[in-house]
């Protein structure tokens, strides 16, 4: 009877010890997840909170500029250009009329922009936060595309935030 109550009490003391080894990996894996729980829900409020809108889109036949206004019409700040979206297609001038599409990529300056950039102009109303895109205001785009737009085709602008907030316009070409 002594050598049961022996095995018994090494297996209770066996089984205490291995659950009291494992609660800080269950704890590492619940801190875990809580922590990306909690980045989901910050990155969703986000989203929640931006809104933005393409306006003024404007492009002159035989020129590879394009000029457009993004208005910041949520309640985030918006600053984190190189991760913006910039997609435009268009007819262009080169034959047939062609319809091109293109990812433009954020250059800092507008001096001597290359083909397939896109950089800011200016910033509307740019008084909280100097260079950051706040609530209220808009950007004034410059793009230069890789060839020239055609008289009578229609150019679509698509923009994308950081966050993937998108928005669209389209004109046709003067």
């Amino acid at each position: 009877m002594g050598l049961s109550i022996a095995i018994s009490g090494g297996i209770v003391t066996f089984t205490i010890v291995y659950a009291m080894m494992s609660f800080p990996a269950i704890l590492d894996d619940t801190t875990k997840v809580s922590t990306s729980s909690a980045q989901m829900s910050s990155t969703l409020n986000s989203i929640l909170h931006t809104n933005i809108s393409v306006s003024n889109l404007q492009s002159i036949h035989n020129s590879t500029i394009v000029n457009f206004s993004v208005d910041n019409t949520g309640n985030t700040i918006l600053w984190n250009y190189n991760k913006f979206d910039a997609i435009v297609t268009y007819q262009t001038d080169t034959g047939s009329m062609p319809t091109l599409t293109e990812v433009l990529q954020y250059a800092k300056s507008c001096v001597a922009l290359p083909s397939d950039k896109w950089c800011i102009q200016s910033i509307t109303n740019d008084l909280e936060h100097p260079g950051i895109l706040d609530p209220k205001e808009t950007l004034n785009i410059e793009a230069n595309l890789q060839n020239p737009t055609s008289l009578g085709g229609i150019i679509t602008v698509n923009i994308g935030t950081d966050n993937g907030v998108l928005s669209t316009s389209s004109v046709r070409i003067t």
